[in-house]
Parts: C-alpha cells; structure tokens; sequence
C-alpha cells in the first residue's frame, strides 16, 4: 500500500513538473504567428528572468529563421531578431571555451535581459563557481554575470 502512495506520487509530482515546464508554448506559438512574421514554429522555450519570457525559434514563409521574445502576461511581442546576423548557440559556446578552457559547460539557452535577447551560459568556474554569463546573439560580452559559491 506505502509503495503504491509513493509510486502515485512520483507520477502526480512528474506530470504537474512536465505540465509547468510546457505552460505557455501553445499561446506562444499562436502568438508569435499572430503578431509576428513567422510562418513555421520550430521550438518554444522558456526563459525565467525577471518575468518568464516565451522564445519562439521559427521561420518566415522566405525562410528567414527569426527569434521572436515573447511576454505572455502582456500578450506582448518584446523584439524578434532575425537569425542571419548572430551567430549559433554552438559557435557562442566554441567562443566562449576558448576564453574559459578550464571551465566545466554546463547549458547555454537563449534569455531576455534589459529588453535585450541575450545568450545565458551556465558553467563552473575555475574557482569552483557556479556561473551565470550573458553575450549578445552575436557574441560580445554583455555586462552581466553572476557567479554564486558552491558547498562541498
């Protein structure tokens, strides 16, 4: 009987995370097409800064891959970049390995940071940090890291 409670459980906590990581991206993606050029969604992702931001990566019917950064509160389109002028999450991670060879990769995901589309790096530092670094999509330093002291 205990082992059936904690099984369900482990279901019931899985499905309400899963259904909290995915909130959002329908009314994004009907968003973006909406009020944006975009005529194809590839993936929606979600951004935590000061709000949530909806980042939705898609192309136009000219095949123009934009980004469109998305605040669904406001049911408001904050900016879209066109893909063509910044470079890649691999090539800003390959910038960055070369500035930070001894640092450990941890993620690299697109934000929103003083209403600019930014790059989050996250990583362990060489001492032993957990680091937080933005660049902008096309790659220069953006004046914003933040680095927090990890417990053995």
């Amino acid at each position: 009987m205990v082992l059936l409670l904690g099984v369900s459980f482990l279901v019931w906590m899985y499905t309400s995370i899963s259904h909290d990581r995915e909130a959002g991206q329908t009314e994004a993606e009907a968003l973006a097409l909406a009020e944006t050029d975009l005529a194809n969604v590839e993936n929606v992702s979600t951004y935590n800064g000061n709000i949530p931001i909806h980042i939705v990566k898609g192309s136009t019917e000219n095949g123009t891959e934009q980004l469109a950064f998305l605040d669904l509160s406001e049911k408001k389109v904050l900016k879209v970049e066109d893909m063509s002028g910044q470079i890649s999450p691999e090539a800003m991670r390959q910038q960055w390995q070369q500035s930070c060879a001894s640092c450990q990769f941890k993620d690299i995901q697109y934000g929103y940071e003083e209403q600019e589309p930014v790059f989050q790096l996250t990583y362990i530092d060489e001492q032993n940090r957990y680091v937080f670094d933005y660049f902008t999509l096309s790659g220069d330093n953006f004046d914003q890291r933040f680095a927090f002291k990890r417990t053995q």
